[in-house]
């Protein structure tokens, strides 16, 4: 019996396992599109089970099956894919000229048709079919994201200094840092010396010795490249903690000015306007949390909508409608990628939808990204959101997929939260695997996932972590595992540094980050770059999800209180102010 319950759909058990939160998050929403689409399904039931059977044979390299079975039933909607695909196979028999100009004939607009008619030409054809013209697409930014500036290599930095150097900081010896750096005789370059200076001066700061930290990175601020507006964050962060409201404003002025990217430009600019609160300057207040919000997909740029009251009505991302599909309907790429999601195809229809973006023309782009996020095709989706028409702009939406996928045992954890972690984990990448072993879409590791099941007197196989459902389940539970750690508290940024860091780095940080209570000065002291990073990112891809959903950002508006989000639902209150922590 327990095996058949793994088979469960996953959309039926969510209807019947509806949180008792569900109406004031983002559940309803995307629990919703789970059983609605505009999308006619182009298939019938003896359809899919025939081109399955098909398809399953060129996989499988069974070629005269395949060629049988196309040549059994009358040419239908997919036939002609499947007989590019069988001619285009690696291994398959040689395919003559006739029947290759008679496929160009009949579908010119495949995305196989520059393969065909170049297979087509060295079989002898002279004369070949036209074929749709693709149209070179532009370029869009992606989310942002906060990275750091690339190490300097230009062969002025003996490796044995980097080496003694790094030693030093990786032994919590910023002192020992310091010194080699004063004490190496031959000249650096000003961008070298910058980057030097200020991973020590970062160093500094987080042993939390704030006086050196605000000296050297003060002095790495006066160099030159990428590095500079890294030393000036540095400074802002060592002037806030030591109470010196004009050494941090100063460098969250400079951090903003001198940032590499957007996210540091307007955490920049938010920082100081908590600087030039504790300062008594309110003009700077309001000029600096303007300029923040310019940055609307950044996470302070979210945070300063907040606290300017211009967070305004929450507004759903649209659907795929009937107007969307008495565009499309005619498309027959469109409808043969519909009917390849039907029978498991999603590569293939992956490259059909991107093709037909490229030879349909601008005016159906909109309505493609739109088909593809319906079709719970998040790869699809997000190039769609990076390429299209020159001069066109798709809603940040489109950069956040959201696909009809639902965890084994239904919906427990707010569904925003799950797709913010999907999205920076694996880029909804059912088939990624990372150099550690993590597996899937939440980049679930097989032994954390094998605990949890046995937890529950289940057996699960590393293998099934790459089935959607599957994996969905397991993030969602080690996502619940976290939030009942006494390390994290039920706090949101401490959960989210869990799931990169694991419980026990957070635990160490519970004492050793002097955060002052205050939920950003903790996210921006956590010691590796990679979870300050990352608690960002989650955290801003969340707000994200839920403003796709409809829904009020209740954790966005905490942080903009300085107050502690917990774990979204966990009963209790929402928001809490938490006491220092700190042991020197």
């Amino acid at each position: 019996m327990r095996k058949k319950a793994w088979m469960i759909a996953a959309g039926a058990l969510v209807m019947a396992n509806q949180p008792v939160w569900a109406e004031t998050s983002s559940y309803s929403y995307f629990s919703d599109r789970v059983a609605k689409t505009q999308v006619p399904e182009q298939l019938s039931s003896s359809d899919r089970q025939f081109y399955a059977e098909v398809f399953g044979a060129i996989r499988g390299q069974n070629w005269s099956r395949a060629a049988e079975l196309l040549d059994s039933r009358d040419k239908g909607l997919l036939h002609d894919i499947a007989r590019a695909e069988l001619f285009l196979a690696a291994n398959s028999p040689r395919v003559e000229m006739g029947p290759l100009l008679s496929l160009l004939n009949a579908a010119p607009e495949l995305p196989h048709a520059e393969r065909l008619a170049g297979l087509a030409t060295k079989r002898g054809a002279t004369i070949l079919p036209d074929r749709p013209m693709t149209v070179k697409m532009a370029s869009f930014a992606g989310v942002t994201r906060r990275g750091k500036p690339r190490s300097i290599s230009d062969g002025t930095v003996p490796s044995a200094l980097a080496a003694l150097i790094q030693e030093r900081i990786v032994a919590d010896d910023p002192a020992g840092a310091a010194a080699a750096l004063s004490e190496y005789p031959d000249p650096l370059s000003p961008h070298a010396r910058t980057e030097l200076q200020q991973r020590v001066a970062w160093s500094y700061y987080i042993e939390n010795r704030d006086d050196e930290a605000l000296d050297l990175a003060r002095a790495a601020a006066n160099g030159a490249g990428d590095w500079v507006g890294e030393a000036h964050w540095t400074a802002g962060l060592a002037g806030w903690r030591l109470g010196n409201c004009t050494a941090a404003l100063q460098g969250f002025e400079g951090a903003a000015a001198n940032a590499w990217n957007e996210e540091l430009r307007a955490a920049g600019y938010y920082w100081a306007s908590r600087a030039a609160t504790r300062c008594r300057r309110p003009d700077l207040v309001q000029a600096n949390l303007r300029a923040a919000s310019q940055y609307g997909e950044t996470l302070y740029g979210v945070l300063a909508t907040e606290q300017l009251g211009m967070a305004g009505t929450t507004v759903r991302a649209p659907d795929f409608n009937d107007s969307d599909w008495k565009q499309l309907k005619d498309r027959a790429n469109v409808r043969r990628a519909i009917a390849l999601g039907q029978i498991g195809e999603s590569t293939l229809a992956d490259q059909v939808l991107r093709h037909e973006a490229q030879i349909a023309g601008d005016s159906t782009h909109d309505a493609l990204l739109r088909l593809a996020r319906d079709l719970s095709m998040p790869q699809t989706q997000m190039w769609l959101a990076h390429n299209g028409p020159q001069g066109s702009r798709p809603d940040s939406f489109a950069r956040f997929p959201s696909p009809r996928w639902v965890p084994l045992d239904g919906w427990r954890v707010d569904p925003a939260l799950v797709y913010a972690h999907t999205l920076q984990e694996s880029n909804f990448r059912s088939d990624a695997r990372s150099p550690a072993d993590a597996r899937g879409l939440m980049q679930v590791r097989p032994g954390t996932a094998q605990d949890m099941a046995r937890a529950r007197g289940q057996s699960l196989d590393a293998s099934q972590l790459y089935q959607p459902a599957i994996n969905l389940e397991y993030g969602q539970r080690y996502l619940e595992f976290l939030r009942d750690r006494p390390e994290t508290q039920g706090l949101l940024p401490k959960i989210i540094a869990a799931y990169n860091a694991g419980p026990l780095p957070v635990s160490r940080w519970n004492s050793k980050v002097k955060d002052n209570g205050d939920p950003l000065l903790f996210i921006e002291s956590i010691p590796y770059w990679e979870t300050r990073a990352y608690v960002g990112i989650i955290l801003r891809n969340y707000w994200m999800y839920e403003k796709q959903a409809g829904v009020t950002s209740k954790s966005a508006q905490g942080l903009a209180q300085g107050m502690w989000p917990r774990f979204p639902h966990a009963g209790g209150m929402e928001l809490v102010r938490v006491g220092t922590t700190y042991n020197n």
